[in-house]
């Protein structure tokens, strides 16, 4: 849906009922559509178990590892050996195999809680030896967070092997209409698991946005046959409305410190930018005058915010100070829904109905989709993946491209229209 008929279609929504709903259950997972052929390999051994032990926690961690884009996991089948400890592991058979590093546990039932239990082997010998424990780790996990015990390890391999923090505690936000009446604000695990319902509505929702300690949610409602921001604790279900001004309100996005929300409004009946205080509730324009204004960003450290406008007749990327002043263009015509990555070294965007990546160091602009009608990208905290909407057919689906286009993966639904997905910070310190 292109930049102007996006405002008008959010614009002329009316009424809204909405109740709340946390069930948890699991309505998406990753499908990869295209690998990097280039990834490097590693093997994850099946887990050593003891006791009922409900999740393959070494097949948790070989999705995690596989789903970055950057590591090819070895098929179980095709393993020479599953040691369960590093003495029974025989470093030339995987090294010989071009396999320099294979991941070794163990998990145990204890009581209330599982015992994990992890090792990372270097098999060729970078490290000093060939059969060196480069990474290990021990602790436990309650029994429903078996998952998230999975997740930890794969962060912490990730980062060893790439020197880049692993995002696989992060959670994903994002709509699903079902039917003409029937929308849901929904999170799960980055991976689609443990999926729940924060809000059921028979009107639009719209544009959720995480707090940077994950315990909040901004988005769009339409109750009182009025469009409102709502801030929302998704720990204890308590929410209020932080934007009710005449017209539209949305297309909100928390700042990095989470004290400020900038958001959309033509309260003056065109589209500007404006700031909310959470702390003192005042609100200070950004935009006046200049055409429609939308789709704030802000950048790293909280100092600018990036946006789109019409001003020139075309959507296309503005940036200015978060405090107000000249807004300046560094994207191009039809560009729009930017979003500026952690290191804020690039930009992603919209251009022509696909992800594009923009340096905003050389000004150089890459195509990373060839998916159809591309919408609302997030980037990853890590910066290395991007999920994003698009269209199969008559459905909206959420996407996953990396940061460099050569991976590419999407998240199927149990049914329903999936769009304005928004990933998390990271969760965890």
């Amino acid at each position: 849906m292109k930049f102007i008929s996006r405002i008008a279609y959010m614009i002329t929504i009316l009424g809204m009922l909405l109740s709340v709903n946390a069930i948890a259950e699991e309505d998406l997972h990753i499908s990869i559509n295209e690998g990097v052929d280039m990834a490097q390999p590693i093997a994850v051994i099946p887990f050593q178990t003891d006791g009922n032990v409900t999740t393959d926690v070494a097949q948790v961690i070989s999705d995690d590892l596989r789903n970055s884009g950057k590591f090819t996991p070895l098929a179980r089948r095709r393993m020479p050996e599953t040691p369960s400890s590093a003495t029974e592991v025989n470093s030339q058979v995987w090294s010989d195999l071009g396999f320099d590093n294979i991941v070794i546990g163990k998990v145990a039932s204890v009581g209330g809680h599982y015992t994990i239990a992890y090792q990372l082997i270097d098999t060729l010998g970078v490290s000093g030896s060939a059969g060196s424990v480069v990474l290990e780790g021990a602790f436990d996990m309650p029994k429903n967070a078996l998952r998230l015990g999975a997740h930890t390890i794969s962060d912490a391999i990730f980062e060893k092997l790439t020197q880049i923090r692993g995002a696989f505690r992060t959670k994903i936000a994002y709509v699903v209409q079902r039917g003409v009446a029937s929308y849901q604000l929904r999170v799960a695990d980055y991976d689609g698991y443990n999926a729940f319902t924060v809000v059921n509505s028979h009107e639009p929702l719209m544009s959720p946005t995480w707090s940077p300690d994950g315990n909040y949610l901004v988005y769009t409602t339409f109750e009182h046959r009025k469009s409102q921001l709502v801030l929302h604790n998704i720990q204890t279900n308590k929410r209020r409305v932080i934007a009710s001004y005449k017209g539209h309100n949305g297309a909100a996005a928390f700042s990095p410190d989470g004290t400020k929300v900038a958001f959309a409004s033509n309260r003056d009946s065109v589209l500007n930018i404006y700031v909310k205080d959470l702390n003192s509730g005042k609100t200070v324009q950004l935009t006046r005058n200049e055409g429609n204004n939308t789709e704030p960003s802000w950048s790293p450290d909280g100092r600018m915010i990036v946006f789109t406008s019409d001003r020139a007749g075309l959507p296309q990327i503005y940036k200015m100070s978060a405090f107000g002043g000249e807004a300046f263009l560094i994207g191009d015509a039809g560009s729009y829904n930017a979003k500026i990555s952690s290191d804020g070294q690039y930009l992603i965007m919209i251009a022509n109905d696909k992800i594009v990546k923009k340096d905003l160091v050389t000004g150089e602009t890459e195509v990373l989709t060839s998916t159809f009608l591309d919408e609302t990208p997030s980037i990853s905290p890590n910066g290395m993946m991007v999920i994003y909407s698009s269209t199969q057919g008559v459905s909206k689906v959420l996407q996953l491209v990396s940061a460099d286009g050569r991976f590419k993966a999407n998240l199927p639904g149990s049914g329903g229209q999936y769009k304005f997905p928004a990933w998390s910070s990271y969760l965890t310190k």
